[in-house]
């Protein structure tokens, strides 16, 4: 699989074709989108994309792995990790919803690669997609809320341990 690349330049290519998808995202669904669509959205080569990507499903792949890990290197420093999650996942609700809708399997293979205690426990991983999604989409759709708003709604949902399975990746079941 593809990842974001160290050269600057690369780096670069890569953002520009990844926000252009996001602009084509708003206008069709992800599985109508094609390489030269989105080449002819950014002004760049379709060698360029290839070399930064190998298909369209890639582009979404490594840009969210990459914002996944992001969100677990700043969580580490926070006290309140649900506040948080939804500061974070809030500036990115939108690609979470894409990724929710059209290519789940993006969102699980993630949480797969960054489950700590266990991932090959598809009853976990599972439970942390369901608990994901849910908030984000519906959050996505209602678009009201601060994240302030939705820390203390989870909060009055989920009890301690719905709570810790959202936030911890070394819970065990």
């Amino acid at each position: 699989m593809p990842e974001i690349k160290a050269n600057k330049k690369s780096r670069e290519s890569q953002r520009s074709i990844y926000k252009g998808l996001r602009r084509l995202l708003l206008k069709k669904d992800l599985c109508d989108i094609t390489v030269q669509e989105i080449s002819d959205e950014c002004n760049i080569s379709r060698s360029t994309f290839y070399r930064n990507f190998d298909n369209v499903i890639d582009v979404i792949e490594v840009m969210f792995d990459y914002f996944y890990n992001r969100y677990l290197e700043h969580r580490k420093t926070k006290i309140n990790q649900l506040l948080f999650f939804f500061e974070y996942w809030g500036k990115h609700k939108d690609l979470v919803y894409i990724i929710a809708n059209q290519c789940d399997f993006i969102l699980k293979n993630c949480l797969k690669k960054y489950e700590i205690a266990n991932p090959e426990n598809k009853i976990l991983i599972g439970l942390k997609y369901s608990i994901f999604t849910s908030i984000i989409c519906e959050w996505s759709i209602s678009k009201d809320e601060t994240p302030e708003d939705m820390e203390k709604l989870t909060r009055s949902i989920l009890n301690q341990r719905g709570y810790e399975l959202l936030i911890n990746n070394n819970i065990k079941l």
